[in-house]
């Protein structure tokens, strides 16, 4: 689901029109209308100002509609159009799995607010992002190396 979407979800869901949308978030009613058909991407100040204005935290403008969460999807897709998991695979030299991995609402929600950050956000912001990231990769291995030492010891 693109932002677009999730915004013009959540606008319908609370019963606002484009025009009320768009005077509280103080943005013009075609600006708004171009999100929602996904002709233009907000950047995040205006991601800021719309969830405010939906009174919304920002990441449910990057959350999947509840219909679509019973199926999880097999491949995510990345802002440029292809699948992320084949992306991260190739560019890091992992070998192939014939497995398929399999994403849940929460992890598309995470891929998603990731992907836009990363095709939008300046380069403080995607160097902000890549230090918690390493240092949630290296936390999560370490927590992963003591699992399996432990599991060696019994």
């Amino acid at each position: 689901m693109s932002v677009g979407d999730a915004l013009s979800r959540i606008r319908a869901a609370k019963g606002l029109t484009q025009a009320e949308v768009g005077e509280r978030a103080s943005l013009a009613i075609s600006y708004v209308s171009r999100i929602e058909n996904g002709r233009v991407q907000p950047t995040a100040v205006m991601l800021q100002r719309l969830a405010r204005a939906l009174e919304v935290p920002i990441a449910d403008l990057f959350a999947a509609p509840d219909e679509s969460l019973a199926a999880p999807h097999i491949c995510p897709v990345s802002h440029s159009g292809e699948c992320v998991g084949r992306m991260i695979r190739a560019r890091g030299g992992h070998r192939k799995t014939r497995r398929k991995a399999r994403y849940g609402d929460d992890e598309l929600r995470l891929l998603r607010m990731t992907d836009y950050l990363v095709v939008h956000g300046s380069a403080e912001v995607r160097a902000a992002l890549a230090t918690v990231l390493e240092a949630l990769m290296e936390r999560t291995t370490k927590a992963r190396g003591r699992g399996a030492a432990s599991a060696r010891k019994t």
